[in-house]
């Protein structure tokens, strides 16, 4: 069997084995919760936080089961923990990087959804969001499990084996679109962008791929670089963690509160991806200089 083949084999196996437990389990989780998952009572319930937490795992495990059942062994496995040579500055960008890009999202989402509000900024708000910044650092570092099992999953075996087939360019969109995939048996239970929107799922999935292509291109620069997935899994959980809210507390105007719980929605969402995706924009190119520059030296 030749490599490529093989190398196919395994992607098939890994993303199988990542996504069937979302898609058998979430829609049994939300039959007992007796509504979706993320949306009303169902979405602060033990089961949901649980299993919100069990299947971020579910790629690590699938890189570790297709290893095992391709015998393909823990060689390129990311998972090094080194700062010689410069590899500490990637795990400073994975903590300096969501905060830039949230800062700049909370500007946008001011100037369009909160033009009339009377003040925005106040200096106790602001002293009491950058203590909540610095929580959520710690609580990302002390919860780095589920991020860690995400991340892999997807930047330490899938997108390394989909370069083995693919050009740069098209491995990162595909990697993108598969891990945005991956989020819809959680996109359909309201999970991001909740149910009352234009175009659900669709749209939701569709902006999902979107933000992963985005995002995946930033995590898989870090991750090369640093030659590990800890500045990946450490940069994937300060994003998730800290969201729209507390940023909008950033500017301590009470008011603004108000309009952090009505943030989830595309439209919003597609503010967040203006400077995600500038970022990522930049980094996608940079992989595909260096991938070229690789290959004519090859």
């Amino acid at each position: 069997m030749n490599n490529k083949k093989l190398t196919i084999i395994r992607l098939v196996i890994f993303y199988t084995l990542a996504i069937l437990p979302l898609a058998i389990f979430t829609p049994i989780f939300s039959d007992l919760l007796g509504e979706p998952m993320f949306t009303g009572e169902a979405a602060a319930s033990q089961i949901t936080t649980t299993w919100g937490m069990i299947g971020m795992c579910a790629p690590t495990l699938a890189n570790v089961l297709t290893r095992l059942i391709t015998r393909e062994g823990l060689k390129d496995s990311y998972l090094k923990l080194e700062m010689k040579n410069g590899k500490w500055k990637y795990y400073l960008l994975a903590f300096g990087i969501p905060l830039f890009y949230m800062i700049i999202t909370v500007f946008l989402v001011l100037l369009v959804y909160c033009r009339d509000a009377e003040h925005w900024f106040s200096t106790e708000g602001t002293v009491t969001s950058f203590w909540m910044y610095f929580g959520q650092i710690g609580s990302t570092l002390v919860l780095i499990l589920p991020f860690f099992g995400e991340e892999f999953g997807w930047r330490a075996y899938m997108t390394p084996k989909l370069e083995e087939i693919l050009p740069m360019p098209a491995a990162l969109v595909v990697g993108g679109i598969l891990w945005g995939v991956w989020h819809a048996p959680l996109t359909v239970q309201g999970h991001n962008f909740g149910l009352d929107y234009p175009g659900f799922p669709f749209l939701g999935i569709l902006m999902m791929c979107i933000m992963c292509t985005a995002m995946g291109a930033i995590l898989t620069l870090l991750t090369k670089r640093a030659q590990s997935v800890f500045p990946a899994a450490i940069m994937h959980g300060i994003n998730n963690q800290m969201g729209f809210g507390v940023f909008l507390m950033l500017f301590g105007a009470e008011e603004l509160n108000e309009y952090a719980d009505k943030l989830n929605t595309p439209e919003s969402m597609a503010l967040l991806l203006i400077p995600e995706v500038i970022i990522g924009a930049v980094c996608f190119v940079i992989l595909c200089r260096e991938a070229k520059k690789e290959k004519t030296a090859a």
